[in-house]
């Protein structure tokens, strides 16, 4: 994190404090927002959304590895000796700038894992990598930041057993009585793997020799964010059929508004009921950017917000005492639309295959004198609902 980021970091949290010490101040005193409070609770409002925007950019723009600080020596030396091996790897050429032969050794326990073969260029990213390009992905899509990931060796189809037993329930038995039975219903969700692709990204020659060019922090933010918009927009609202079936799409209806553009408090308190209460501890809901405005601007009966700021960044705040996840794959606030999830978001699972793999290609555009880079990614998604629905959804008036 570098000083400009915690300073922007403790101005935040500090307008965040102030707002809900102000929301807090009236509630104890029974009484709404004066008109002077409200002005002043808007500003702020409008400081936070800055500032939020303004360290996220940082974030994006600062590629630098973190420090393994956890690990023994030994072990950081062989990262970093991985990291070193990867990143000549990119920048090779066997006109320009051949491997050495002790890089070619670093890499040959990263080639027993590779997802294609040498002359094929195909390699895992190392964990360093890797990490980098899964938080790029998180910054596209908050539905992945809140499901639960897994992460498979192959790409068979992963079954995952549920069973419903909620309509049963034990009995008194009397004395000489036979036992009755009762079956438990199983049912199963698999999870397959669709393979998803950055594209093809070409740089030339010149650009990788010059070593003012941080070629790994350009590729690693561009695969991550192509893949991370191609994953997330299916995370939200994906089909099933051919791609990752979305948590809008498998959510059930919770509760239907009486508008079709525009939401009440009424209309989320009925929807957050209507999840049953074992799937409201740690509960979240899940809206895009433009829906979070218009919740941003409901108020109870004495005028005041309802929507409270988080002090800590990284969250959009909260509603009703649960947090919000913010996800711009989700639908918009529209006729028939379905702009709101809330739940359980964990029980949304996301199954990545084998990490992120890249491969190089070095003769098919040699005459042009670039180098073509290509990342991949196997994953597959889906709601595991054993049939009491952890996850329901707010549905607009046609």
């Amino acid at each position: 994190m570098t000083k400009h980021e915690k300073e922007l970091l403790e101005r935040r949290s500090g307008i965040a404090s102030q707002m809900r010490a102000m929301v807090e101040k009236a509630e104890t005193e029974d009484r709404g927002l004066s008109q002077e409070e409200r002005g002043s609770w808007d500003a702020m409002a409008e400081d936070v959304a800055s500032l939020d925007s303004r360290i996220e950019t940082l974030r994006k723009t600062d590629f630098g590895v973190e420090d393994v600080v956890t690990e023994a020596r030994g072990a950081v030396e062989s990262k970093m000796e991985k990291g070193e091996a990867f990143g000549a790897f990119l920048r090779s050429h066997p006109d320009v700038n051949p491997m050495s032969k002790e890089l070619r050794a670093a890499m040959a326990e990263m080639r027993a894992q590779a997802v294609g073969t040498d002359s094929a260029g195909g390699y895992l990213v190392p964990e360093e990598w890797a990490s980098s390009i899964e938080s790029a992905m998180l910054a596209f899509g908050g539905i992945r930041g809140a499901a639960t990931v897994m992460s498979t060796a192959s790409g068979n189809p992963l079954h995952m057993p549920t069973d419903n037993d909620t309509a049963n329930s034990g009995a008194i038995l009397g004395e000489n009585t036979q036992d009755s039975e009762q079956d438990v219903t199983f049912g199963e969700l698999i999870l397959n793997a669709y393979k998803y692709t950055s594209n093809i990204i070409r740089v030339p020659v010149e650009l990788m020799q010059d070593s003012a060019f941080n070629l790994e922090a350009f590729l690693q933010a561009k695969f991550g964010e192509r893949l991370g918009r191609a994953t997330a927009a299916h995370y939200a609202t994906g089909t099933g059929t051919g791609q990752p079936n979305g948590l809008f799409t498998a959510a059930a209806s919770g509760k239907t508004a009486a508008a079709n553009n525009a939401i009440t408090y009424a209309e989320l308190l009925d929807l957050k009921h209507s999840v049953d209460p074992a799937y409201r501890m740690g509960a979240a809901w899940v809206m895009n950017d433009s829906t979070l405005l218009a919740v941003k601007k409901l108020v109870d009966g004495n005028n005041r917000p309802l929507w409270n700021p988080s002090v800590e960044m990284g969250a959009p705040g909260t509603f009703d005492g649960d947090r919000i996840v913010i996800d711009q794959g989700s639908p918009s606030i529209g006729s028939a639309t379905t702009p709101i999830a809330y739940g359980d978001v964990s029980k949304y699972l996301i199954r990545d295959v084998a990490g992120v793999s890249v491969a190089r290609m070095v003769e098919r555009y040699a005459d042009f004198h670039q180098i073509g880079f290509v990342a991949m990614l196997r994953t597959d998604a889906d709601l595991l609902d054993a049939g009491s629905n952890p996850v329901k959804k707010l549905t607009m008036a046609v």
